[in-house]
């Protein structure tokens, strides 16, 4: 048994040998098979990478205004946003300030509104104080009047009442 053990140990190393043989020699076929098609692929690629850069070239005037086209929108957009925000806010702040103001004028035109009352209530008042000042003022006139009349009389009557005692004496 052992020396059974020991060919079938022979045989199974013969067999990893040729197998390993024939690996390496089929490895290597294909190896040489993947440098071909990575040569014929890098050629293609550096062709490629050559038009590229060709049209890299090309364009490069092209993409640099393109850029700056694209900045320009970009800045654009931002200073549009930035005036419809300051217009909203200046909107909101003017529409705070019209009702403040609304308000305001409102409060004014009822105060001046109360103030012309009061102001017709003491003209009124004024008039009818000086019409009736103006009345007592006519009787009072026409009553002293009369009592100046009254005295010239009795002054006369004196006067001729002394004139005519004088006279007698």
């Amino acid at each position: 048994m052992k020396k059974f053990f020991m060919s079938l140990l022979w045989v199974l190393l013969f067999a990893a040998l040729g197998f390993m043989y024939f690996y390496q020699t089929t490895f290597d076929g294909r190896l040489e098979n993947m440098n071909a098609r990575a040569k014929n692929i890098e050629e293609k690629y550096q062709g490629y990478t050559d038009d590229l850069h060709d049209f890299d070239v090309r364009l490069i005037g092209h993409r640099k205004h393109i850029n700056q086209n694209s900045q320009r929108f970009i800045e654009l957009k931002g200073e549009l946003s930035d005036v419809r925000d300051q217009h909203s806010s200046d909107m909101f702040y003017l529409n705070t300030r019209v009702d403040s103001l609304g308000s305001i004028v409102e409060a004014n035109q009822a105060q001046l509104r109360s103030r012309i009352d009061d102001v017709d209530k003491k003209v009124t008042n004024l008039r009818r104080t000086v019409t009736q000042n103006n009345i007592r003022a006519t009787q009072q006139l026409q009553n002293l009047s009369r009592e100046i009349e009254k005295l010239q009389l009795q002054f006369t009557d004196l006067d001729t009442t002394v004139v005519k005692k004088k006279v007698k004496r």
